[in-house]
């Protein structure tokens, strides 16, 4: 210490050189905080993996934010066109603005539903803002501009503006609660020390380490990325100033107590750190464990507090360099125009009180532990995450949300979002009955009011996606198709009838038949050349010849009659033939449909059995897959080739006919021909000659037809006998159609009862252009990411909303396992799903700090007083301490005042202040306590209670009214904050430290005593 006393020139020019650099290189931290934001959860929770996948999703840049406008007795029809053309001048400016994506009801009326309140009052246009590095003051101007003449109230909001209000309240905090803290400080010091000169030098020792080490963390926070947040400025002032100004009451008030013993400047000092100075080091000590155990924290904001140990190791150089320098510049002048040299006063409260605490140890412990016991063991914590409601109604975004959530509901003002990451793409039947299924799900979910995914838009199902839907076109198709199956078999009942009672076995007999007539046609025709050549030459008898010929015409009229008879047969056979044909055409035509309806059919039920979990099990459905199954079977021969092997049969068994047919009219023209000329020839032998002439000539005729009437008869004979075995077929054919007939029936009959929601999406719904505008809504441009919009019954910050997050995340993990997207990555992101996280990392935080800081302390305590129990002691009354404020800060904000619940930050940040703050004072105490070891244990405390109570006192308002400095900031955390610390002081500094430690010091004695006496009098 000498030595810095004889150097304390030039340690004071290197504390000023130091604070004028590093004050003028200070980065604006407020202004990397409005760029960067800030975190409240760590990069590996939950909701930032799925922001993460969302990022992926969104290509475009930019965060959410709001414009609201709002009338409270309705937009009326003339303001809504002035804010539409309004909205289209914001379109025209957005490159300038920022904007790089806008939904509006004027553009998009399909969203006008959720873009204007039920009531009319308020209107919502949502855009992604691109600050590209400009300030959010200067992007509100802008739009300022723009909306300055619009008819009524308007409001900018969003993630960005609230981020800027809630900075804008913070840094509005800060300012006010450090003037307010110098006003206060400079104030009780005045009055401690009756001297104008101590506490502008205390500050002033003071304001040297804030700057430094405030320039120090902002060079941190800006090269190396050191967690910052909206508390970390607010919470350096408070501790540095708060603790630095007690450090420096108890280092005055030392030093004036060694002035008094005529001490010269030099040995006061020295003598000073050598007490207060060594305390002091303690108790910073404890100060530096307790906020560097932040730095196992998972939450950046927890993590910022670290900024605290920079503060004090700055406080701790300042006090063993700076502060001598003071003290030995200025010396007694210190405590002008005081005269008074003497030290704090005794403090008759602590005595009296650490007096009766000693003598009454048995009853003060159980008493005190029956009031903190029960505030322990029955605290519960509950927590409130609601940034925009510790605003209020005083800036313009937290108006803008609060408007939003009144009017349409604070869920739908802030939803969360489901996303899913899969390794293929999600645009197939199978990925899209999974995301329905898990959005059908979600849907069920008490505190869910709508989910929106891709395969449900709109928040509803799209009935034509569900089988059971599909079932009733289904199964009229179905319907239709077993009548005309059934007609179709009627009809080739029919024909197959008529096929049988068709006598085709005389056909080769006619062959033959014809055969031999055309042989004695030839011999009738050379017989006749035979006779016209014997009456050319006058050799036989006229009358022989002439029986002769009216035999041959006798023969001739009954052959006629033959061929007519064989001409209407033929006709009768081609007339049913061509019926025949046109059945089974119709039939071929309608199987091939049926074969076509049945292979739909079995791609539907087994996209059914997909997605239908106990369709193994469910007899029913297996009997519906084998019937079909078997149909398509029956059917398996019904193919085009054999239609066309038919129709070539056929068409040659035609052919036959048509030739037969032109035969028998030839052989027919023929006969009448000869009659004519039998006739001639008997009217005049003389005219013999050329009669026979004629006749032989229509033989001739009537030879050749018959030639050519045998090839057809061979033709036919071929064609029936293809179509012999047509006959066969169409008999399996029919036995085919029965079965058809049967199974459409059984199946029909199924499908009518089957009523079962399950998702099918038919193909050409894939590339269609309204599910297109889906797709590319819900799902990535590689469609292997999706999203879920999801609306909360709840406030989005309420524990019911983290509860239902808990479900949704739970549901969502279920819902995907065992489908084709059980390997995909999901998560939750949203304001709940942060807050839900929030909760959950917050509360192990606080935790392992507990745990972290308790034995930190415990540590330090065995290091100073060099005993087993007063350090429990100690402890186990700084946590009650910490305990009673959560119970009173519970009564008045939650019972009394009716909050929804603690600002999350506030237990964790009252544990640490008080508790390490707090054991600052035990620590003056049992310092104290040390320097009378020739005493005994319960005179000790009560003389070093005696003489510390003062300056304890002292510090706990110089503290708690520095903390008080919050409540002017109007900020719902700071005031909580404030009245938790105050609270948790009061009650250490007025009953903990005067009252239970002293009567837990007594206590040992007082119960060996008391079993002594037990022993004696048995």
């Amino acid at each position: 210490m000498k030595s810095i006393i004889k150097g304390r020139w030039a340690i004071f020019s290197i504390w000023l050189i130091a604070t004028i650099i590093l004050t003028i290189l200070q980065p604006d931290i407020n202004a990397i905080l409005r760029q960067q934001g800030q975190a409240g959860t760590s990069s590996d929770s939950p909701s930032v993996i799925a922001g993460n996948i969302l990022a992926k999703m969104n290509t475009t840049e930019g965060t959410d934010n709001l414009i609201v406008f709002y009338n409270e007795d309705k937009i009326k029809d003339e303001e809504m066109k002035e804010i539409g053309e309004t909205v289209s001048v914001i379109l025209d400016h957005s490159s300038e603005l920022g904007i790089t994506e806008m939904i509006d009801p004027f553009t998009m009326p399909e969203a006008k539903s959720s873009l204007i309140s039920e009531d009319g009052t308020t209107l919502m246009v949502s855009y992604k803002l691109d600050k590209k590095g400009r300030e959010v003051d200067d992007i509100k101007e802008q739009f300022d501009s723009i909306l300055e003449d619009v008819p009524v109230e308007y409001y900018l909001s969003g993630e960005d503006f609230i981020n800027n209000d809630y900075l804008k309240a913070s840094q509005a905090g800060v300012e006010k609660s450090a003037a307010l803290t110098v006003i206060f400080i400079l104030a009780v010091l005045v009055i401690a020390f009756r001297s104008v000169v101590t506490p502008i030098i205390s500050l002033i020792a003071v304001a040297f380490s804030y700057l430094v080490s405030m320039g120090i963390a902002a060079q941190l926070i800006d090269k190396v990325g050191f967690p910052v947040t909206s508390l970390t400025q607010m919470l350096l002032v408070l501790i540095l100033f708060g603790i630095g100004t007690d450090y420096n009451i108890l280092l005055f008030n030392r030093f004036k107590e060694e002035l008094s013993k005529g001490h010269s400047v030099d040995d006061s000092i020295v003598n000073t750190y050598k007490t207060a100075g060594k305390t002091i080091a303690y108790s910073i000590l404890t100060v530096f464990i307790a906020f560097l155990a932040l730095v196992f924290s998972e939450s950046p904001i927890y993590q910022s507090g670290v900024v605290v140990v920079i503060g004090v190791t700055i406080l701790l150089l300042e006090i063993l360099t700076l502060t001598p320098f003071i003290m030995k510049v200025l010396g007694k002048k210190i405590f002008w125009p005081s005269k008074n040299t003497e030290g704090h006063k005794d403090n008759k409260f602590w005595e009296k009180t650490s007096s009766f605490g000693t003598k009454h140890p048995i009853l003060i412990t159980i008493i005190i532990l029956a009031i903190i016991g029960p505030m322990i063991f029955l605290h519960k914590e509950k927590l409130n995450f609601d940034t925009v409601g510790e605003l209020g109604d005083s800036y313009p975004s937290s108006k803008a949300i609060n408007l939003v959530a009144e009017h349409f509901g604070k869920g739908q003002a802030m939803p969360t979002t489901v996303v899913i990451e899969n390794d293929e793409a999600l645009d197939n039947n199978e990925s899209l009955s999974a995301i329905d299924s898990v959005t059908e799900r979600l849907k069920a979910i008490k505190g869910v009011k709508m989910v929106s995914s891709v395969t449900q838009p709109q928040g509803e199902q799209i009935t034509d996606f569900y089988v059971d839907s599909q079932m009733g076109s289904v199964t009229d198709g179905i319907s239709q198709t077993e009548d005309g199956v059934n007609q179709i078999f009627d009809g080739l009942t029919e024909a197959q009838i008529g096929l049988e009672s068709a006598d085709f076995s005389q056909v080769n007999q006619m062959v033959d038949g014809t055969a031999k007539l055309q042989d004695g046609m030839t011999e009738l025709t050379n017989g006749l050349k035979q006779i016209q050549g014997g009456i050319a030459d006058g050799t036989n008898n006229p009358e022989t010849i002439y029986n002769g010929l009216d035999t041959i015409e006798t023969n001739l009229t009954a052959m006629s009659s033959g061929i007519t008879m064989l001409a209407d047969s033929y006709d009768k056979m081609q007339a049913g033939y061509s019926e025949m044909g046109n059945h089974y055409q119709d039939a071929a035509t309608a199987l091939l449909g049926v074969k076509n309806s049945l292979a739909q059919m079995k791609t539907m039920t087994d996209a059914v059995a997909t997605s239908y979990v106990d369709s193994e099990n469910d007899t029913n459905f297996q009997a519906l897959k084998q019937t079909i199954e078997q149909l398509l079977a029956s059917l398996s021969q019904i193919t085009p080739e054999s239609i066309a092997a038919l129709n070539e049969n056929y068409n040659a068994t035609t052919a036959g006919f048509s030739t037969a047919n032109e035969n028998l009219a030839n052989m027919s023209d023929g006969l009448l021909q000869m009659s004519e000329g039998l006739n001639k020839l008997k009217a005049g032998l003389g005219q013999t000659s050329s009669g026979i002439g004629m006749i032989v000539t229509n033989l001739n005729a009537v030879n050749n037809g018959l030639g050519e009437m045998k090839a057809g008869q061979q033709q036919l004979v071929e064609g029936l006998n293809g179509f012999g075995e047509f006959g066969e077929k169409l008999t399996d054919v029919n036995d085919g159609l029965k079965g058809i007939s049967d199974g459409l029936e059984q199946t029909n009959g199924y499908l009518t009862q089957l009523n079962a929601k399950t998702f099918f999406i038919p193909e050409e719904a894939l590339t269609n252009e309204d599910f297109k505008k889906s797709l590319d809504a819900f799902m990535s441009e590689d469609r292997k990411i999706t999203k879920m919009t999801i609306v909360l019954n709840d406030d989005p910050y309420s524990n019911e909303a983290l509860t239902t997050i808990n479900q949704i995340n739970e549901t969502l993990s279920n819902g995907l396992k065992g489908t084709v997207l059980s390997d995909a990555k999901s998560g939750t992101v949203g304001t709940s799903a942060t807050t839900n996280d929030m909760n959950d990392v917050l509360s192990r935080d606080l935790s392992r700090t507990t745990l972290i800081v308790i034995v930190g302390v415990l540590l330090v305590l065995f290091l100073v007083i060099r005993s087993f129990w007063t350090p429990i002691f100690i402890t186990a009354s700084l946590v009650g301490a910490y305990y009673t404020a959560m119970f009173i800060i519970n009564f008045i904000f939650l019972d009394l005042l009716g909050y929804a619940g603690i600002s999350s930050f506030v237990p964790f940040f009252s544990f640490i202040i008080i508790v390490a703050l707090g054991v600052d004072y035990s620590i003056f105490l049992m310092m104290r306590y040390k320097e009378y070891p020739e005493l005994s244990p319960k005179e000790a405390i009560v003389l070093a209670s005696k003489h510390t109570g003062g300056v304890i006192i002292s510090a706990v308002i110089i503290l708690g009214g520095t903390f008080a400095t919050l409540i002017p900031a109007g900020i719902v955390l700071l005031i909580e904050l404030a009245i938790a610390v105050i609270t948790g002081l009061i009650v250490l500094c007025f009953i903990l430290l005067p009252l239970f430690v002293p009567a837990l010091i007594a206590l040992p004695d007082k119960l060996s005593n008391f079993f002594s006496k037990d022993k004696k009098t048995i």
